[in-house]
C-alpha cells in the first residue's frame, strides 16, 4: 500500500510540475507586466467628499478598481493628485514594490513651520504596507515616513504620517504655511508574487492531496464495512453448524419413523398389487375348448390374487 501511494505522489508531482510549465508558456502577456515595468498607467481618477480626497485607481496585478482616501488633521486638504514614477525613480527603491502611481498631497492654511497628520486609508493595505516620501532636494530623496499603520476593521488600513511644514517630507523645503507631499504605499513586491504563487499552484496540489487522503480513508471505511457484513453472514452458519453436531440423535424419534415408513411402504405394495392382474397360470387341459380353457386360467387367477394378499 505504501508504495502504491508513493508511486501515486511521485506521479502527481511529475503532474504539477508540467501542468506549471504549460501555464508559464502560454501565460499571457499582461499577466508577466507584474513582473515587468508597467506598460499601462492610467492616470488615477479623484473626488471631494467635505475634507476627504478619494482617489481611484486600477493597481498593479489587480483586475478592480481600488478606493484610497485622504483627509489631514491640521490645516486644509487643499488637493491631491498623481504622479508618474518615472519622474522619482531612483537605485534606492524598486518600481515593482509600488502597486500604485505616487501621490503628491498639498495642505494649506497652516501656521508656518506647523506640523499636520495626513491620514491615508484603504482596504488595499496590509498591516506591513509601508509610505515612503520622495523629496528631490535632498542627497538621498527616497525615505520610510515611518507611518502609523493603523487597523481600523473591516480589513481596512490607515497609515497616519506626521509632517511639518518645512520638514523633510515637505518637499518645496520651505515654512511658509504650505506642505507638498510627494510618496506613495510600498508593498514587498516578492514577498507578493512569491506568496501568489504559492497559494495557487502549491495550494492546487495540496488540495489534491487532501482529496487523495480522504479517497484512502473513504475506501478504508468502505473496506471495513464489507468485512463486518461478511462476517455478520458467515456467522449464523457457522453457528448452525456447532449446534447439529452437538446435538445428540432421538433414537425413539427415529424408530417411530422407521415404523411410520414401514407402514407406509406395506400399504402402498397392497394397494398397487390389488391394482394389477397376476400372470395367467398354464394349466393343461385335455379339452380341446379354448373357452373353457380360457376361463378355468381365469378363476386361477382370482385365487391366486387371494392367495398373494394374504402372504402378505
Amino acid at each position: 500500500m505504501k508504495k502504491v501511494n508513493l508511486h501515486f505522489l511521485i506521479n502527481g508531482l511529475w503532474a504539477w510540475l508540467f501542468f506549471t510549465f504549460l501555464v508559464l508558456i502560454f501565460m499571457p502577456s499582461s499577466t508577466w507586466a507584474a513582473f515587468e515595468e508597467d506598460r499601462e498607467k492610467p492616470d488615477p481618477e479623484f473626488s471631494r467628499t467635505g475634507g476627504r480626497i478619494t482617489a481611484k485607481l486600477l493597481p498593479r496585478a489587480k483586475s478592480s478598481s481600488i478606493l484610497i482616501d485622504f483627509e489631514v488633521s491640521g490645516g486644509k486638504l487643499a488637493a491631491v493628485r498623481g504622479m508618474d514614477f518615472d519622474k522619482a525613480d531612483g537605485p534606492s527603491v524598486d518600481q515593482k514594490d509600488f502597486k500604485s502611481a505616487l501621490f503628491v498631497v498639498e495642505v494649506q492654511d497652516l501656521a508656518p513651520g506647523a506640523e499636520t497628520k495626513v491620514s491615508i486609508i484603504s482596504d488595499f493595505f496590509i498591516r506591513s504596507t509601508q509610505y515612503w516620501i520622495y523629496n528631490p532636494k535632498l542627497d538621498s530623496p527616497w525615505m520610510d515616513s515611518k507611518a502609523s499603520n493603523l487597523d481600523r476593521g473591516d480589513r481596512i488600513q490607515e497609515l497616519v504620517i506626521g509632517v511639518k511644514d518645512g520638514g523633510v517630507f515637505d518637499s518645496d523645503g520651505v515654512e511658509n504655511g504650505k506642505i507638498i507631499m510627494v510618496g506613495g504605499p510600498k508593498d514587498s513586491f516578492w514577498g507578493y508574487a512569491l506568496g501568489t504563487l504559492f497559494i495557487r499552484y502549491f495550494g492546487i496540489f495540496l488540495v489534491l492531496c487532501i482529496l487523495m487522503l480522504g479517497m484512502l480513508f473513504s475506501g478504508k471505511v468502505f473496506q471495513y464495512l464489507e468485512r463486518r457484513k461478511a462476517e455478520a453472514m458467515t456467522k449464523p452458519a457457522r453457528s448452525g453448524s456447532s449446534v447439529k453436531n452437538d446435538v445428540k440423535p432421538d433414537m425413539h424419534r427415529l424408530s417411530l419413523e422407521t415404523d411410520m415408513a414401514a407402514a407406509i411402504a406395506t400399504a402402498l405394495h397392497m394397494h398397487l398389487a390389488g391394482l394389477r392382474s397376476a400372470a395367467p397360470i398354464p394349466y393343461p387341459s385335455k379339452q380341446p375348448g379354448s373357452w373353457a380353457q380360457q376361463g378355468r386360467q381365469q378363476i386361477m387367477g382370482e385365487r391366486m390374487l387371494k392367495i398373494n394378499r394374504n402372504k402378505h
